[in-house]
């Protein structure tokens, strides 16, 4: 409660939440880490209740966020509420269909096994623009695959476009396949994550510094 509180006053109206949406808590740390560092490139794979918050609040930092779904009937319907909000000039939503995947320059964990799909690589780089300073990745959807890293994908296809200074974020950190996720991106990255169990948010930064959550 404490948290929808917080992130009311950033909307015009109401802005409906699913089963599959972000924990509120879990938007109010990221939009904390966008305000505190100033990040200006923000992208979100997996539209949601999440991107009308974070459209107003990269709004304030002058920034522009880019927002990746997959389904076109939710991705127009979360423009929709974009355009509600007045933020269509500092948030897009890209539709990007789910392809054949094939790994960018990541070998695959032991134990573990790659998606068979994932955002179409070559579109999804085409609409992601250079000197991104936040990654939040809550797509594609993973629910429980066991051992498929669905969302690992996303830093070989995306980090050649990271700015030097940037803020990483993961939903859904609770699951096995997720922690073994941010463990790739530890190598790839050359950062350190960690994860807030009670919001089941995995996150990290090229500074090392530590994120505030509620």
């Amino acid at each position: 409660m404490v948290a929808l509180a917080a992130l009311q006053p950033l909307v015009k109206g109401f802005v409906p939440w699913t089963a599959w949406s972000m924990r509120p808590a879990a938007i109010v740390s990221i939009i904390n880490e966008l305000e505190l560092k100033r990040r200006r490139t923000v992208v979100e794979l997996g539209s949601g209740a999440s991107t009308i918050f974070l459209a107003r609040a990269v709004e304030g930092t002058g920034g522009r966020l880019v927002s990746i779904e997959h389904n076109h009937e939710y991705a127009n319907y979360i423009r929709r509420l974009i355009s509600r909000e007045g933020l269509e000039r500092i948030a897009q939503v890209e539709t990007v269909d789910l392809n054949r995947y094939a790994p960018v320059d990541t070998g695959k964990p032991v134990g573990w096994d790659l998606p068979e799909v994932w955002y179409d690589i070559d579109v999804i780089r085409s609409v992601c623009p250079m000197g991104i300073d936040m990654l939040i990745v809550d797509g594609p959807p993973a629910g429980d695959q066991g051992t498929v890293l669905v969302r690992e994908p996303a830093v070989g296809a995306l980090r050649d476009k990271f700015n030097s200074e940037f803020s990483i974020f993961l939903d859904d950190a609770d699951r096995l396949a997720e922690r073994e996720t941010m463990r790739c991106w530890e190598e790839q990255l050359g950062i350190g994550m960690v994860i807030v169990e009670r919001i089941s948010l995995g996150m990290g930064s090229s500074d090392g510094g530590i994120i505030p959550t509620l």
